[in-house]
């Protein structure tokens, strides 16, 4: 389920959907979101690692967007986008200080008329030996229906475009 413009949790765009991130464990509301708080500041969140800075602010939000606008080709197809490209955390209970972040959301197809899937991928680098991990499994969205995908990231787009006048509604 998509929401879009703000919700309860300030979010622009979110991505809702009732799953479980391990087999076999209880099923959960689990989401990914943009959220966009009163000072200006741009956050990333999702169910498994809460909130974490969105550097970039409106121009990367926006990116975002065009990229998930983009019309897909027909048959299968893969795409990605690095919307956190190794930002350096602190303040997360969930990250270690220091730890740069990654976050890169696939976009895809697997069959010709199938639908179409989102999957975020998290991973980390530690501060001090510069050793990579993953930060958790894929976090596996349900099949993503176009139309409701549009009308969420056009409004992530308008809202992008509100605060920073480069960026094309």
């Amino acid at each position: 389920m998509l929401f879009g413009d703000r919700d309860e949790t300030g979010s622009v765009f979110r991505l809702g959907w009732r799953g479980t991130h391990y087999p076999g464990t209880p099923v959960h509301d689990l989401w990914i979101a943009i959220l966009k708080e009163p000072d200006g500041t741009w956050w990333f969140d999702a169910y498994f690692i809460g909130r974490v800075p969105l550097g970039g602010g409106a121009p990367r939000s926006a990116a975002f967007a065009q990229w998930l606008l983009a019309t897909p080709p027909e048959g299968p197809y893969e795409k990605e986008f690095m919307l956190i490209d190794g930002e350096r955390q602190s303040g997360l209970r969930q990250i270690a200080d220091g730890t740069l972040l990654t976050v890169e959301v696939l976009m895809g197809r697997e069959e010709n008329g199938g639908p179409e899937f989102l999957q975020v991928l998290l991973s980390g680098e530690t501060r001090v030996q510069r050793l990579a991990f993953e930060v958790c499994a894929p976090l596996e969205c349900t099949p993503v229906r176009r139309s409701d995908l549009e009308d969420t990231i056009a409004r992530l787009l308008r809202i992008s475009a509100d605060e920073s006048p480069s960026v094309k509604a």
